[in-house]
Parts: C-alpha cells; sequence; structure tokens
C-alpha cells in the first residue's frame, strides 16, 4: 500500500493530488484546480498545464478522480478545475463525486433566497465543448451523475473509500458571511515579488512578531481538514483562517502539550503571514510544512511565515517551485537556515 502526494505547479495557487494505492485498487483525491492554466494555456489554450497532463496520466492508467474537494471560490483555485469540466474527456467524464459549498448549498442550508448570480458559468461558446451555453457547474454535475456532498463544515467526519477526513473549516459564521453576491475576480495579477518582506532578517522578525489575522471572507470560508489512512495523518488548510483551525483543534484536544501529530502540513493561503501564527503551529507536531505559490503574487510566501515556523518547529519547509527559495535568506542567513528550506520533488511517497 501506498499514499502518493503530488503538489502541481499551480502558478500562485493550489492543486493537490493525493493517491492511496491498495489492494483493493486505486482511489484519486484532487484537491482544487490552481489558476485556469493550470488546465491549459497559451493562445487557444493550445498547451497542456500540470492538471491536464495529470488528468491525463489518470485516464492512461483508466482510472478516475474519486473524489474532488474545491476549498472555495478563489480564481487561484477554482479556474483550473472549471476549465477541466468545460473540456470534453476531462472531470465530466472523470469525477466520481465533489465537496464544493456552493452557493446553492450556503442559502438552502440558511433557508434564504437563491443568489443566481453566484453560480458558477461553464463557458459554452467554443465549438471544442459539448457544454451548452449557460450551464452552470451545479447543472453539470447533476447531469452527470456526480455524488455531493452536503455542505460541508468543522466538526463534521466523513469516510470516502480508504480515507477518514476530519474537517477543521469553515464555521458557521463564515459560511453565513457568504449569504451575499460574491463579487468577480478583479485581481490584476501585477502584484509581484519585489512587495515582500524579505528584506527583513530572521532575527528583526523574531524580535517583534505580533500576528494580524486574514480578513478575507472567501478564504475564512476554506474547507480544511485532517486526512488520515495507513496510520498517515495529513493537514490541507486551503487558504483557510488560523484562528478557525486552530480553535477546532483546541477543541478536539489539542494543546501545546498535546500536539497533533502529522506526517505532513500544507499551508493555509501560501504561507500568508495572516495565516499562520506561532500560536496555531504550537498545535502541531509535523516534520513538514509544504507551500504552494510560484511567488508572483502578493509577496507570498511571507518571510515571516517562514521565520515563524523556524523559531517553532525542527521542521521542513518544502516549495513546489524552487525559485522561491533563495530570496527567503539573507547571504549571513544561509549557512544557519539553508537546510530548512527545500524544493519539493515530484511526489512524497508514504
Amino acid at each position: 500500500m501506498a499514499i502518493v502526494i503530488r503538489v502541481l505547479k499551480a502558478n500562485h495557487g493550489d492543486c493537490i493530488l493525493v493517491t492511496h494505492e491498495g489492494p483493493s485498487g486505486v482511489f484519486n483525491l484532487l484537491i482544487d484546480g490552481g489558476t485556469s492554466s493550470t488546465f491549459r494555456y497559451g493562445p487557444r489554450q493550445r498547451y497542456k498545464g500540470a492538471l491536464c497532463e495529470t488528468l491525463d496520466e489518470l485516464k492512461d492508467k483508466g482510472q478516475s478522480v474519486d473524489l474532488v474537494i474545491l476549498t472555495h471560490i478563489d480564481d487561484d483555485h477554482i479556474h483550473g478545475l472549471i476549465k477541466a469540466f468545460e473540456k470534453p474527456g476531462y472531470l465530466a467524464q472523470m469525477v466520481k463525486s465533489i465537496w464544493f459549498n456552493s452557493s446553492r448549498l450556503i442559502t438552502r442550508h440558511f433557508n434564504v433566497p437563491e443568489i443566481p448570480g453566484n453560480n458558477i458559468e461553464l463557458d459554452g461558446d467554443s465549438p471544442e465543448t459539448s457544454v451548452k451555453q449557460g450551464k452552470d457547474l451545479e447543472e453539470l454535475l447533476d447531469e452527470i451523475g456526480c455524488a455531493r456532498a452536503p455542505l460541508v463544515m468543522a466538526r463534521q467526519v466523513y469516510e470516502v473509500g480508504p480515507f477518514k477526513l476530519k474537517v477543521l473549516s469553515p464555521d458557521r459564521r463564515q459560511l453565513e458571511k457568504l449569504l451575499h453576491k460574491w463579487p468577480a475576480d478583479e485581481d490584476s495579477g501585477e502584484t509581484s515579488a519585489h512587495d515582500n518582506d524579505y528584506h527583513l532578517s530572521l532575527s528583526d522578525i523574531w524580535s517583534d512578531d505580533k500576528f494580524e489575522s486574514d480578513s478575507s471572507i472567501y478564504n475564512g470560508s476554506s474547507i480544511a481538514f485532517i486526512l488520515e489512512a495507513d496510520g498517515k495523518s495529513m493537514l490541507f488548510l486551503g487558504d483557510a483562517h488560523d484562528e478557525v483551525v486552530a480553535n477546532n483543534l483546541r477543541l478536539s484536544g489539542c494543546s501545546e502539550v498535546n500536539k497533533l501529530k502529522l506526517d505532513l502540513v500544507k499551508l493555509s493561503h501560501h504561507g500568508s503571514q495572516y495565516n499562520t501564527s506561532s500560536d496555531f503551529l504550537s498545535l502541531l507536531d509535523s516534520p513538514v510544512y509544504i507551500i504552494s505559490t510560484d511567488g508572483s503574487k502578493h509577496g507570498l510566501p511571507n518571510k515571516r511565515t517562514i521565520a515563524r515556523i523556524i523559531k517553532s518547529t525542527n521542521s521542513k519547509v518544502i516549495f513546489n517551485y524552487g525559485h522561491v527559495i533563495a530570496p527567503l535568506l539573507l547571504a549571513h542567513e544561509v549557512e544557519g537556515y539553508s537546510s530548512r528550506l527545500e524544493v519539493l520533488g515530484d511526489e512524497i511517497r508514504f
């Protein structure tokens, strides 16, 4: 038996494939889909991105995507999935079940009128797609008979295939904040690595480190969960809010003296300083923290997050883009701390 984790190159987003290989067969869990170019990019989407190539590999092996978890609605998590649903022969034909806290599920749960403007529309203009114009994602999921989870919320536990999933986010109050018209993604994508905190030394950060929490409503709605199988335990945080996850860990009995033992943690929000506090890290015992980003947006990962991990743990921080590492350390810090930062290989295998 084996568990294989592939953190795909999803630009500044998240796209993770977790595969369980067992005596009863293979189970594939896809967490998010990255940006649109994670699926295809270039003129007329001529070139295959990491998600498209990975789905092609699964098809060649005769495998399906047994569960898709869309953590939340931000473009760098959802758009690659949308493109993979639009393209014939991919997710519409491959997916068996999905977790997706859609606007329709949320409004029905809170017994308020639906907000049609929040439906995820699929592009039907391309002659390459069989998806009719005006169809939304939920209509397609119904049409293909894709199994749907009910509204996913903290403190739920699911057993899916070989996996047990313990949900840590979102709480009810985070979902209530989505009961309005969701804005279109207006991010120009121009924010780049020069808008970062890499000029600060680790010692300067440690001497004056105050945690400020992420204020994004949409990040706060992110699904975060512990994934367990074969004696292994992994924490996938999407872009979830630090305090929500930490509070639910404490409610489950975790503390500074009774840490949650994990085999890896996929950090929240691409290593943002607003989503990983020292208090949160004090609840965890993991040898590896993974950051998914190419460093092209919002100055992420923040050096302040790296500094907290270095100070609070003995763990390594692993990146899915190697070029992100060098700028994080000043010249005098390289000798002492470069061994704590590594580039991820093609996969992690347990």
